[in-house]
């Protein structure tokens, strides 16, 4: 790792030095990419997945993603032309021909090759754009190939071509005009593009081209370039997030220079967001696990947020930003590449999905004292809301300081359910009721469906209310509906708890922490991250019984938490265990001490992975059972 960290500095002191003063230039004038391209290659980081033995670097998958993001930082055009060729490498590393991986791979890191690739034609509908044929020694190619880049930089590039059995042919090809005896590839002058002109993009067509097997790269099954798609969904997210980078730069730079405190809040406010939307991409890339429609929503939310940000600098730098050579411009024309590029038609409908939430000023409001404004559709609080979401809230008699402020806007980009799946078979104490469903009713038989079911009342994902630690205690239907929104902040303890199943959260832990993200905030839930959740359907690891029946998981220390309720006023505490308390404290000491008063005690939460450090509001939703000790819960966390 820090062979990669060194990698990552000296690529970054060469952009910063040789690169982002000629952004501008770079962008329309190929000689200057070509020498910007040129650069990398000196740095030997042309083609960084490529195994040792072929005298590459093979860096992690988050050096890589590191590295596309510095890029795209400093030029949207050097990064895109770059990922062609990053991407033809990566073909080849895993191509099963091995004369081509001699001839090429060695030379591809230092760019004395330089290869392209042509097969995005693949994710186009209906008929095959460009076909092959197998014919003696090879195959026979014939049709268009409409986006290729790279065509003066590239010598090569590596065409895609539909066989007759719907599988597609991979091979090397000439990114010149060349003739055959009866073939011939040509190429298009350069497209017009909103932005990165100097990358030169070209359509390409084949006719009668003869790809002889020794250049056959891989044959790939049908529907090959879909599962790719899926499997690789995040990757372009990383040249999304380093243009959103550089217009936060553009942000920053103009809150220096005109020191007006609208900027600087935008700067601030879009860079919390910023932090928190990489921070959520790079754990997600983390965890295979991780459904498909949750990863759209992280590439959606990357889209969006860049399009804000690069809109946010063309807004601060007014009319001057018109002007075609100005760093915002070009900013915000990249982040329209970035929008497309790779897409696929669930990216498009998540981005879609994304854009059409709704927002504050496409929904009815009414004005003071429940009447709507004269001469107006809306009621704008003194806090207008940040896309795509924002719940404006007034806070009540019973409102906690920190977490109701009158009129506070609540921004959120997704939604999170921390809550386990409910079945007969979750893990559960000793004693507990079991959770049972009795059909009552059928569909065929009765016209409905309809079941009833039994649990307890500390089972599943739930909370827990004072009375069921103190006989003068609250129970969970005298909790204010204000008191179940709440904001919390993650401290993540999974590296401690793999080396010791009986850790507890220090107070060094919590100050620790407090030094990167700040005081924790009074009214906030610590919500602790120990990694448990990943054990759930595993019932004797989750519970982790040793030989004499005692348990093994992680909690909060009692010290820890007199901390944090006495000198940091929280408003409760969360675990993905099946306890607050260690599984060695038989005593349950912070379950009792929390609940002396009516706080928050959540026990049993997952995905916890996905949430950041701080900024996520907790909407607790329970069951108002009459006199319970507690409640199965539906824990929602909004993230800004």
């Amino acid at each position: 790792m820090d062979w990669d960290r060194a990698l990552l500095k000296e690529t970054k002191s060469y952009l910063l030095k040789e690169v982002a003063p000629k952004a501008n230039e770079i962008d329309s004038n190929s000689d200057a990419l070509l020498h910007a391209l040129q650069g990398l290659g000196e740095l030997g980081v042309l083609a960084l997945r490529v195994p040792h033995r072929w005298g590459g670097k093979k860096v992690s998958e988050q050096t890589f993603s590191n590295f596309q993001e510095l890029v795209a930082r400093y030029s949207g055009a050097l990064a895109f032309l770059q990922t062609q060729h990053q991407s033809a490498a990566g073909m080849l590393i895993a191509s099963s021909n091995s004369s081509l991986q001699q001839d090429y791979l060695p030379y591809m890191g230092n760019g004395q090759v330089l290869v392209g690739v042509g097969f995005s034609q693949l994710r186009r509908e209906g008929e095959p754009l460009i076909v092959a044929v197998p014919v003696t020694g090879g195959y026979q190619l014939d049709g268009v190939v409409p986006w290729v880049t790279g065509w003066s930089f590239f010598r090569e590039f590596i065409v895609a071509a539909t066989l007759p059995d719907g599988c597609s042919v991979f091979g090397v090809v000439p990114f010149n005009e060349k003739h055959q005896s009866g073939g011939r590839i040509t190429f298009t002058t350069p497209v017009q593009l909103a932005a990165m002109r100097s990358t030169h993009t070209v359509t390409a067509t084949l006719t009668h081209w003869f790809l002889p097997t020794e250049l056959v790269v891989s044959i790939k099954p049908t529907d090959w370039i879909h599962e790719n798609d899926e499997n690789n969904v995040l990757r372009p997210t990383f040249l999304t997030t380093g243009c959103a980078l550089a217009g936060l730069d553009i942000l920053e730079s103009a809150a220096q220079t005109k020191s007006l405190p609208l900027i600087t809040n935008a700067f601030e406010s879009l860079g919390q967001e910023l932090s928190n939307c990489r921070a959520a991409i790079r754990e997600a890339q983390q965890h295979s696990g991780m459904e498909m429609a949750e990863r759209l929503k992280l590439r959606s939310w990357a889209i969006d947020l860049a399009a804000r940000i690069a809109h946010a600098a063309i807004t601060v730098y007014s009319g001057a930003a018109n002007y075609s050579h100005h760093p915002a411009q070009r900013v915000y024309r990249e982040v329209l590449v970035f929008t497309v590029s790779g897409q696929t038609r669930a990216v498009m409908e998540a981005t879609l999905a994304r854009l059409m939430q709704p927002s504050f000023y496409n929904e009815p409001h009414e004005g003071e004292g429940g009447e709507r404004g004269e001469g107006s559709n809306v009621f704008l609080t003194s806090h207008t809301p940040h896309p795509p979401h924002t719940l404006v809230r007034n806070s009540g008699s019973h409102a906690r300081p920190a977490s109701s402020v009158k009129g506070e806007g609540m921004t959120y980009s997704r939604v999170i359910n921390l809550s386990h799946v409910i079945d007969p078979d979750i893990p559960q104490w000793d004693g507990d009721p079991p959770v049972k469903f009795d059909t009552v009713a059928k569909l065929l038989r009765d016209g409905y469906y309809l079941r009833r079911f039994a649990m307890g009342e500390h089972s599943a994902t739930h909370i827990n209310a004072p009375n069921s630690f103190h006989l003068d205690g609250v129970s969970i239907d005298e909790y204010s509906a204000e008191s179940l929104v709440v904001p919390a902040v993650v401290i993540s303890v999974r590296e401690q708890a793999k080396r010791n199943p009986d850790y507890v959260l220090t107070i060094a832990d919590v100050k620790a922490w407090e030094e990167q993200y700040g005081e924790i905030t009074g009214g906030s839930v610590v919500i602790l991250d120990t990694g448990w959740q990943e054990k759930w359907w595993n019932k004797s690891a989750f519970f982790n019984q040793d030989a004499q029946g005692v348990m093994h998981f992680p909690g909060f220390g009692i010290d820890t938490t007199r901390f944090l309720l006495e000198e940091r006023h929280i408003a409760g505490v969360g675990i993905d265990t099946h306890g607050v308390d260690s599984g060695q404290d038989t005593t349950f000491a912070t379950n009792r001490t929390v609940l002396e008063q009516p706080r928050i005690v959540l026990e049993n939460l997952t995905n916890l992975e996905q949430l950041p450090p701080i900024g996520t509001t907790l909407v607790i939703g329970v069951l108002q059972l009459r006199g319970g000790s507690g409640s199965p819960a539906a824990v929602m966390a909004f993230v800004p």
